[in-house]
């Protein structure tokens, strides 16, 4: 297959009975690297020839997809700490995503982009104030760069519970993406979607991918290699040719990582672009996005889920919160037990921070949640300080009380940081996204201690002492205390 393959390739999209659509989505994600004092990505082992593992994987993945046109084709969301990432360092590609978008929307009148949790929390974890803020900042962030709200949410790991249900239907969302494994019922057609109802009276659509062949195609090589013999060999032995002998529409979701096109796997953005304007057509295939899809067929039967659980832990969501075997890989010695550790002293700081938010903001805010909500609207310059006072402030409060609640907010951002899933994810407490997390929370903790005087580190790195990295012997509270200060960081940027 030829890098420069022609793009002119037009598929026929007549809506008829009896296709079969082709959804091919990616989930576009990079955790945040970047150290939060000096607000710059530290070079990373493993990332040569590179400075660090963003600019790797958009040289290898997203700006080889975006150029070959194929964010056009596909469903996918991309992250806001990726989105952020692509918009400062690399303009040309990230315009070309977001305009895949609005193209999509020209030729279809629906986009093919959905929103995403904004900072990739396992939401079943979450307390309910989390989820909310999680989805609003998700939806926000979407909406400054699409231009447009959001009709689907992509759930991080697709870790789901009908309280965060609940949450995005209240916030307009339409529909999400799950594994059929999280399906209450083992008798389900992931050939086409389903009605979730739920307690608020409300209800959302659920996809679920085929499960079989989205997990080939991240994890096994040799099934991409050839898009021809994908699309005549692979895809028809996961239609439901009872539906396609009654001449019903069906769909054929294949969900992965999209890193998996191009960085996981090499030059699998030329499989992609060649699979979805020659190769899947070729064998009649209809390709489409879960907007199109959903409009077209809306769904006909209802489904219950199975709460707690996601696509990549096997025990629900055990993988987040302590020891489990979907990270032992064989190697008996890796022990995930230092998770619960971690986890709870960052639980137990957020509660912290919390509380001394909602004492201090709520001297000075109508309410201080409904105000953190539009608090990322500040930062993504979207709201003026001027209309978020006149929005969200108490009468009467002088200018000079505003300081320490900016402040709190500031915190408020980092805390949730603290919390991104990739820190839990690995099987050891000493590396970059463990280590990640605790800077957060180390921002964090300045900020509060800025606004209030109040000092909430001794605490956090007591609670850090009890859990240990079993490879390295390193405790939580040694990776805190070999982070760069803010003296450090000054000189350095001084130099």
């Amino acid at each position: 297959m030829d890098r420069n393959l022609p793009n002119q390739f037009i598929p026929q999209h007549n809506v008829m009975p009896g296709k079969v659509y082709l959804i091919i989505h990616g989930h576009f994600y990079q955790p945040p690297r970047w150290d939060p004092i000096t607000g710059e990505i530290p070079q990373e082992f493993g990332a040569d020839p590179y400075n660090n593992f963003n600019e790797k994987v958009n040289a290898e993945c997203y700006r080889p997809n975006a150029r070959a046109g194929n964010f056009e084709r596909i469903s996918f969301d991309l992250g806001p700490t990726l989105a952020e990432w692509l918009e400062n360092n690399d303009p040309e590609t990230y315009r070309i995503i977001i305009e895949a978008d609005r193209k999509h929307t020209e030729r279809f009148g629906y986009g093919n982009a959905l929103a995403q949790g904004y900072n990739h929390i396992i939401m079943p974890l979450a307390t309910r104030q989390e989820k909310r803020i999680q989805v609003a900042w998700g939806i926000a962030d979407f909406e400054h760069r699409f231009g447009r709200r959001p009709e689907g949410m992509w759930l991080p790991e697709t870790a789901v519970d009908y309280e965060t249900l609940e949450l995005v239907a209240d916030f307009g969302v339409t529909y999400t993406v799950l594994s059929p494994s999280q399906a209450a019922s083992n008798s389900i057609d992931p050939s086409e979607p389903y009605l979730v109802r739920l307690p608020n009276e409300k209800s959302i659509t659920t996809f679920f991918y085929e499960s079989s062949l989205s997990g080939g195609v991240s994890f096994e090589p040799s099934l991409t290699i050839n898009a021809n013999v994908f699309s005549a060999e692979q895809l028809p032995r996961h239609v439901n040719w009872e539906k396609l002998a009654r001449s019903e529409p069906q769909l054929l979701l294949i969900a992965t990582d999209g890193e998996v096109y191009g960085h996981h796997k090499q030059w699998r953005d030329q499989f992609l672009t060649y699979l979805l304007t020659v190769a899947a057509p070729w064998e009649g295939f209809e390709v489409a996005s879960l907007a199109q899809y959903v409009h077209l067929f809306p769904p006909q039967r209802e489904i219950s889920i199975r709460e707690s659980t996601s696509w990549s832990c096997k025990h629900g969501v055990v993988r987040w919160v302590n020891h489990c075997d979907c990270i032992n890989e064989g190697n008996t010695q890796r022990d995930g037990g230092w998770k619960w550790g971690l986890r709870h002293a960052l639980t137990r700081l957020a509660s912290r921070i919390d509380a001394i938010y909602e004492e201090n903001a709520g001297r000075l805010l109508h309410d201080p949640w409904v105000a953190l909500e539009d608090y990322l609207r500040i930062r993504l310059e979207d709201m003026t300080w001027s209309t978020f006072w006149d929005r969200h402030a108490l009468p009467g409060k002088d200018d000079a009380s505003r300081q320490p609640v900016e402040r709190l907010l500031e915190a408020e951002y980092y805390r949730h940081f603290m919390l991104t899933s990739c820190a839990f994810f690995f099987e050891d407490l000493d590396r970059i996204e463990p280590r990640n997390n605790i800077a957060y929370a180390t921002r964090a903790i300045a900020l509060v201690r800025a606004a209030t005087g109040s000092d909430l580190a001794p605490s956090f790195i007591g609670d850090l002492s009890s859990t240990r990295s079993w490879r390295s012997g390193r405790t939580g509270a040694d990776l805190l205390r070999s982070l760069p200060t803010r003296e450090k960081a000054k000189a350095e940027r001084a130099a």
